[in-house]
């Protein structure tokens, strides 16, 4: 009878320990959680939405949110605790930390969930403005993006290494505008934009509706371009190289080296780690964010940390401890 009851008083404490264990885990977690990312229209803003939806039903408890943001400022949003989580590039959390480029201080109270999709960078020319390699893009009427994007800088970057600037477009009977992607789409309908520089995942809706009506090309990089692009871009090692998905539009044959920066997840230092791990899983495994996103390099466990893994963002514990589980790490 002692046996017994000792057995029962070592079982009693071990389902008390563990369930004061989740109960401490739950009190860890915020009240409020706040997902930061764009503009509504872009695939940020829907992934956000939906992302917040279900992370609302797992965590009844938490009162998550989605809200408008930007690459430029999600990083510091996150790290001032004015958000749990948001959407960023590469090259844009890189200078974010290291408190260089457009931002006059580091922001570093933030840690890497994984990779969300990478973003190809590459022109989008109309079909009939007969460009069929990057170094005809000089003289045509070209958009880069809005002059205040972050991209846009990338752009331009890769652009000068064709000896292409807003001056010599306009020398060669050529021009540069500024327009963002809803701008460029019209435009280049209207015969009036002859291609626009273009990132993002691959395929693009935008590109899409352009393909069949009135018709595009990508003109493809060789590898000593992407090389020099890659030695142009910076901050250095923000960039990759991957190849451009074949035959991604009607007429276009795609199956080119090109630079790739990464789209990727934050999240505050301060989340804890139980709460981190659960969002991963979410993120990697809920088959309806899969089916959004189509697959492929997007949302792919397998590439979750490429290209950051050695950089100087640390992953949050949580994301690595799911990362380990699925043998990702």
């Amino acid at each position: 009878m002692i046996k017994q009851f000792a057995k029962a008083a070592v079982l009693s404490a071990a389902i008390f320990g563990a369930a004061s264990q989740m109960a401490a885990a739950a009190d860890d977690n915020p009240e409020f959680f706040k997902i930061v990312s764009t503009s509504p229209g872009g695939i940020w803003h829907t992934f956000g939405t939906q992302l917040s939806e279900k992370l609302q039903k797992k965590f009844p408890d938490i009162a998550f949110s989605h809200t408008p943001g930007g690459s430029q400022k999600n990083q510091m949003l996150v790290s001032e605790g004015k958000a749990q989580m948001g959407f960023s590039f590469t090259p844009v959390s890189l200078e974010a930390w290291n408190g260089e480029g457009s931002f006059d201080r580091k922001y570093q109270n933030v840690r890497l969930i994984g990779t969300f999709y990478p973003a190809y960078l590459h022109a989008v020319t109309r079909k009939d403005a007969n460009i069929k390699s990057m170094a005809d893009l000089q003289g045509k009427v070209v958009s880069p993006g809005k002059r205040e994007w972050s991209t846009a800088q990338a752009v331009m970057q890769i652009l000068e290494t064709k000896g292409i600037t807003e001056e010599s477009l306009a020398a060669n009977g050529g021009q540069m505008q500024f327009l963002g992607l809803n701008d460029a789409g019209n435009m280049m309908q209207d015969r009036r934009l002859d291609a626009f520089m273009y990132y993002g995942s691959v395929p693009s809706p935008l590109l899409l509706k352009l393909s069949e009506s009135p018709g595009i090309d990508i003109p493809p990089y060789t590898e000593e371009e992407v090389e020099q692009a890659l030695d142009a871009l910076t901050p250095k090692g923000a960039y990759t190289k991957m190849m451009y998905p074949a035959d991604p539009y009607k007429g276009v044959k795609g199956d080119f080296p090109v630079p790739v920066m990464w789209s990727i997840f934050l999240v505050s230092a301060d989340m804890p780690n139980d709460l981190v791990e659960e969002i991963t899983k979410t993120i990697y495994e809920d088959p309806d964010l899969q089916k959004f996103m189509g697959g492929g390099p997007s949302l792919n466990v397998e590439l979750a940390t490429s290209s950051l893994k050695d950089g100087p963002i640390p992953f949050h514990d949580g994301a690595i401890a799911y990362l380990k589980k699925k043998n990702a790490w």
